[in-house]
């Protein structure tokens, strides 16, 4: 078959599996966080708030319906919906293709238009991503057949997870971030492989470069790097004319980047800057006056240490004339960077849970599925997972992981380049300088989100780091086999690693699943003893939690408030519909009362609560779950049985993955949903009335003579 059409062909195939993984059985997508108005807003459509972090949406109904394609086209080019947020993002570019699409198709069939699809934007993304990853796989092979199938298979292992390609049946700007890059990486590795460094792939080089930097505003300083990277082309090209083009290319690329920059809008810049500062800097902060000092802000400010934008602000008005000037005029990301360099150890910090925060590739908290599929609410699709899966088991271990392949990763360029100046040509200055950039790059978003951001959304913003680095994984392999091609690599060494990391994995993935408590059976449920973990032990008690899901039932059908609910009744209920039914009356002598806080809802926080000044935040990763929960506002309870909150499942070590989802007894902030633990053991949420999670009983006991 020749060349040409064998990579045609594969494209159709890459095209079509992405296809059937994001439409077949069910169309897949991520729902709205509430930035979708970012997009439907300036192009005229209505996204349906009632979808919002639940459900994904796939039809967008427009402001108007239109009737020709003459209206519809000009509507396109020029909504004129009276609303300017003022974002510029290169997401337009696919958007408004999708919607010219999407209309001449809706025309042709309906003879009307009145919404858009948002498959047919995923369509023209899925046929782009296709195209790259033919290219990039061009460019990879290395003419030995079993190694060159093992590139294929871990190209579409990773590039076409769902965790990725989730993204383009949804209006977040990761969509184009995603496809902009795979076109600007795959045309440059053409480029570096190609000694003649055609016209074209120079123009689309430059040209993907700036829609990949204009596509989210933290992509902009990569547009600067970019740049500079491509002042090597302008002694690799043998013309005039091609010396040209690069030079305006790099000029272009220049001035889209200090455009985008100057044109990030204020609601923007504003909450991107608070948050790195009072939800970065300030988070977690042994002593927030200090380190409001070493910025040059008033410490006066220190009480709004750990707080978003969304909260109270203690009486602060955050975008007021006073706070632009005592605050943002004072400390902007050039600061905040000096701050992190001059402090490494708040640096490392960050970095640590940068690291545990990038082992998700979509949002945990984002839904994938549409309402129409009656499925419950923020339902993950898990058709090709498995390379997120696989990230996932390194929680914990994440920033050991990412050191370690970033070290190998060097050590890799340092030997290429060490063999080209052996003149053992495996690899051109062009190939080893491209590796260089990209570990700089992802390098530089392992630290860029935290300082535009600081902890705010951090899993979602770590996206574009996962992108870089999990390139920088494929390359690495690719490299591997074409120095053990050319003899310049010790397979003994290589074969002990991979048995090294194979025991490593293997002892991660059991660590949360097998039980390494003192174990004791206590009382009986449905006719079956219940087996217990024994979690912390004193003289006289014992703190159990049940080994395993005891039930499945709802929290309650009316509330996400523990001490309301209807499954604290439920486990302290021993009459025959309760679960203390079939414990012995000794048994039930033994459970002792203790009192225990419980996060309150936010619906129901009141002026006179007791404890606590502030909601409980979000975050789903084991060992930084209950980060503000000591300082939430909590009721106190004395309780008998009782589910764990969302704290002491943190603290104490046992068997957490449990073969199914369980409660917590913590409310999540959004409507009647309650906090879970996934079948992978990380924290989600559901619907309180949810008849499909388990129980996961705790208690604490009198102990028996002899134990």
């Amino acid at each position: 078959m020749k060349s040409p059409l064998k990579y045609i062909i594969l494209t159709v195939i890459f095209f079509a599996l992405g296809a059937l993984l994001l439409y077949v059985p069910d169309v897949v997508g991520i729902a709205d966080n509430t930035d979708f108005a970012r997009i439907t807003q300036p192009t005229g459509m209505v996204p349906d708030s009632n979808l919002k972090f639940f459900y994904f949406q796939r039809k967008f109904d427009y402001i108007n319906s239109f009737d020709n394609l003459g209206d519809f086209f000009r509507f396109v080019f020029n909504p004129g919906t009276g609303y300017e947020n003022g974002l510029k993002t290169t997401q337009f570019l696919f958007v408004k293709t999708a919607q010219l699409i999407d209309g001449v198709l809706s025309y042709l069939k309906y003879k009307k238009i009145y919404h858009f699809d948002i498959v047919t934007l995923s369509a023209v993304y899925l046929l782009l991503h296709g195209i790259s990853a033919t290219l990039l796989y061009k460019s990879l092979r290395t003419g030995k057949r079993a190694f060159d199938i093992i590139i294929l298979l871990l190209l579409m292992l990773i590039f076409f997870n769902m965790g990725y390609l989730l993204y383009y049946n949804s209006l977040f700007g990761e969509s184009a971030i995603l496809v902009g890059f795979l076109l600007w990486f795959s045309i440059l590795l053409r480029l570096i492989l190609n000694e003649e460094k055609k016209y074209p792939l120079l123009v689309l080089y430059f040209i993907c470069g700036i829609i990949f930097v204009g596509a989210k505003v933290a992509n902009i300083p990569l547009g600067f790097l970019i740049a500079l990277f491509s002042v090597y082309f302008i002694f690799d090209v043998k013309t005039a004319g091609k010396k040209t083009v690069v030079v305006l290319g790099i000029c272009l690329t220049v001035a889209a980047s200090v455009y985008l920059y100057a044109k990030i809008p204020d609601w923007m810049s504003k909450p991107n800057n608070y948050h790195s500062i009072f939800y970065g800097i300030l988070k977690n902060s042994e002593d927030p006056e200090k380190d409001l000092q070493k910025l040059g802000i008033d410490t006066k400010y220190a009480v709004l240490a750990d707080t978003t934008v969304y909260v109270d602000h203690k009486g602060f008005d955050i975008y007021g004339e006073e706070f632009q000037k005592e605050v943002h005029d004072i400390a902007g990301p050039l600061e905040v960077t000096f701050y992190y360099i001059k402090n490494p150890g708040r640096l490392i910090e960050k970095l640590k849970l940068s690291a545990e925060s990038s082992v998700f590739i979509r949002p945990p908290y984002l839904g994938n599925y549409s309402k129409e599929d009656n499925y419950s609410i923020v339902r993950f699709a898990g058709r090709n997972s498995l390379w997120e899966w696989i990230r996932k088991q390194f929680t914990g271990y994440a920033f050991g992981i990412v050191i370690a392949v970033f070290l190998l990763y060097f050590a890799d360029i340092v030997y290429q380049y060490y063999l080209f100046r052996k003149q053992k040509y495996i690899f051109s200055a062009g190939e080893i300088l491209v590796r260089l950039m990209l570990m700089i790059f992802a390098g530089s978003q392992w630290i860029f989100p935290v300082i535009g951001n600081g902890e705010a959304d951090l899993i979602k913003h770590m996206f574009l780091f996962n992108l870089l680095f999990d390139t920088m994984i494929l390359l690495l392999v690719t490299d591997i086999f074409k120095l053990d091609i050319h003899n310049h690599l010790n397979r003994r060494i290589v074969l002990s690693f991979l048995g090294f990391f194979a025991v490593f994995f293997v002892l991660i993935f059991a660590s949360s699943r097998v039980s390494v408590n003192k174990q004791i059976v206590f009382g009986k449920y449905k006719g079956s003893p219940i087996t217990w973990e024994v979690v912390e032990e004193t003289g006289d008690y014992f703190f159990i939690i049940s080994k395993d899901i005891v039930d499945y039932r709802a929290f309650s059908d009316e509330t996400n408030f523990w001490p309301e609910s209807d499954i604290r009744s439920w486990l302290n209920d021993d009459s025959v519909n309760g679960f203390l039914y079939e414990f012995t009356e000794e048994e039930k002598s033994r459970i002792c009362i203790t009192d225990r806080r419980t996060i309150i809802p936010r619906n129901d926080i009141t002026d006179g609560e007791k404890y606590g000044s502030q909601p409980l935040y979000w975050f789903c990763i084991p060992g930084y779950a209950s980060q503000n929960y000591d300082n939430a506002y909590q009721v106190e309870n004395a309780e008998k049985v009782f589910l764990l909150s969302i704290k002491e499942w943190e603290t104490f070590v046992f068997k957490k993955v449990k073969g199914g989802c369980y409660w917590l007894r913590t409310p999540y902030t959004i409507g009647q949903t309650v906090r879970i633990v996934g079948d992978d053991g990380f924290v989600y949420h559901k619907m309180a009335n949810d008849r499909k999670v388990g129980v996961v009983p705790a208690m604490i006991i009198i102990k028996e003579k002899g134990d």
